[in-house]
């Protein structure tokens, strides 16, 4: 039990050492349509944004451009290699629209 012990305090050590010297990867942000529904004032875009990064990234500012047509919103944060969702609302359907991430700022 004592070397079992001690192989597994070696393990946690060396995994806090790594986290240590080796630099967090910034915010990799991608943004995808989940979810379209009609309602009474048009059509309703769920995006999911995706963050593949170690960092958290605040103030994310989402954009989807339909035609002539553009919707943003904002959100607080996306934790790193979490995932938040969006509403945008569209005057159309929004199955052909394009999302992306506009920027977002370090928390």
């Amino acid at each position: 039990m004592a070397v079992l012990g001690g192989l597994m305090t070696l393990g946690v050590i060396a995994i806090v050492v790594r986290e240590a010297v080796e630099p967090p990867a910034p915010p990799v942000l991608s943004a995808s349509l989940r979810l379209s529904r009609p309602t009474t004032a048009g059509w309703v875009a769920e995006v999911q944004i995706d963050n593949a990064g170690d960092d958290t990234a605040a103030a994310v500012e989402v954009e989807g451009v339909l035609g002539e047509e553009t919707a943003h919103a904002a959100l607080d944060y996306v934790p790193g290699h979490g995932h938040a969702r969006v509403s945008l609302r569209f005057d159309t359907n929004p199955g052909t629209a394009r999302f992306r991430v506009v920027g977002w700022s370090e928390p």
